[in-house]
Formats: C-alpha cells, sequence, structure tokens
C-alpha cells in the first residue's frame, strides 16, 4: 500500500511528531508527477492568496516543504498548489493543527519504500476520501476489542495524512475499523501492518 489523499496526494515517509493542539504548522507533500512551481497558504476565508511560498524553489515530485504558522490560535487555513504544467489544486478549510501533512497530486502518485524497521506496525493514515475519518481503530487480529480511537487528537480531514504510531510488541496483524463523518465504518481484518509505511482510506 501507499500513502495517499483526494486534494492531490501525500508523502515519502515522514516520521514527524504529531501536531500540537495549537500548531498550524504543517509539512506539504507533492506527490505529482511535476513540480510544484506556487504554494499559497492563507487564513480560511481570505480571498487574497498572498505570496508564493515557494518562489524560485519549486517542490519536485517526490519532495516537500514545511509550512510554518505563527502560534496564533488560528488552525483553519486555505491552500491553493499551482503545479509546473499550469494544473491547480485549492483546499479550503483545512483544520492543518490536527495533522502532520498535507499532500497534493494523489492522481499521479507512485509507490515509494517503507523505510521501516521489519516488526514495526506503525503507519500513516491518508484519508483519500471527500469527508473526515472521525475514529480509527487498529487491534491485534482477532483480539475482539477494537481499544482506543487512534485519533485522539481530532479528526483527519479529507486530503490529509497522520502518523498512528502502533508500540512495537512482536504483533504485525492487525483488524482494522476506519469511521467516517457520515457514521459509515469500513473493517479490515488480518492486515499486515509491519508490512505497509501508508494506509490509505477509503
Amino acid at each position: 500500500m501507499i500513502r495517499h489523499l483526494t486534494f492531490a496526494a501525500c508523502a515519502a515517509l515522514l516520521l514527524a511528531a504529531p501536531a500540537r493542539a495549537d500548531d498550524a504548522s504543517f509539512t506539504l507533500v507533492n506527490r505529482a508527477s511535476v513540480a510544484v512551481r506556487e504554494l499559497f497558504v492563507t487564513p480560511a476565508g481570505d480571498a487574497r492568496w498572498g505570496q508564493n511560498r515557494v518562489a524560485g524553489h519549486p517542490i519536485p515530485p517526490g519532495g516537500s516543504f514545511g509550512v510554518h504558522r505563527r502560534n496564533d490560535g488560528n488552525c483553519i487555513l486555505d491552500l491553493r498548489a499551482v503545479f509546473a504544467d499550469g494544473r491547480a489544486e485549492e483546499r479550503k478549510g483545512l483544520n492543518t493543527c490536527n495533522v502532520d501533512s498535507v499532500a497534493v497530486g494523489l492522481a499521479t502518485a507512485a509507490p515509494a519504500p517503507s523505510g521501516k524497521l521489519p516488526d514495526d506496525p506503525s503507519i500513516r493514515l491518508v484519508n483519500r476520501g471527500a469527508q473526515d475519518v472521525v475514529e480509527f481503530y487498529a487491534a491485534p487480529a482477532g483480539r475482539g476489542a477494537w481499544g482506543a480511537n487512534r485519533l485522539d487528537a481530532g479528526p483527519l480531514p479529507a486530503a490529509t495524512e497522520k502518523q498512528i504510531r502502533i508500540m512495537r510488541t512482536g504483533d504485525c496483524l492487525f483488524d482494522l475499523r476506519v469511521v467516517f463523518a457520515d457514521h459509515t465504518a469500513k473493517e479490515k481484518r488480518g492486515t499486515d501492518l509491519c508490512r505497509i509505511a501508508d494506509l490509505p482510506v477509503p
């Protein structure tokens, strides 16, 4: 499996620390087959996109760029990425305090090696859908109880990804459950999380 998203896509495995509740900074990942030549990030609803954050330094395919924001309590942002081929993608009202990274260019995303330890079940959960993921459970296969919601910091918005750290106990096979904002759920049994870096949903 590979890491991805709807707004476009996700990135090389970035084992970044989880975002703080008041920290709107994030990593933008280019999963397109062409460079991102323009990137704009503004408070949600601002009609002016402002300055190009990557002027003169385009983000190559597979590359990433750290977007740093003041800790001013504003987590809700609008994004616009313009690619070298002239195509543009926008994302409105994104809560970046709840995610580690935002990806663009999913339509042309390609697999990448995981770089994980062979007994590490931690994965990056990638929301490729059009609605928030509000709950995510990963329990050792056959355990029978789902345990705690691993999205305890808040929902994972569409077109974002988040690192889910799972303790290394020797277990690799997990039963998974994903719950979406419309209360629908998907489950998958006996997934070997040690063999994948990214878990795209739905």
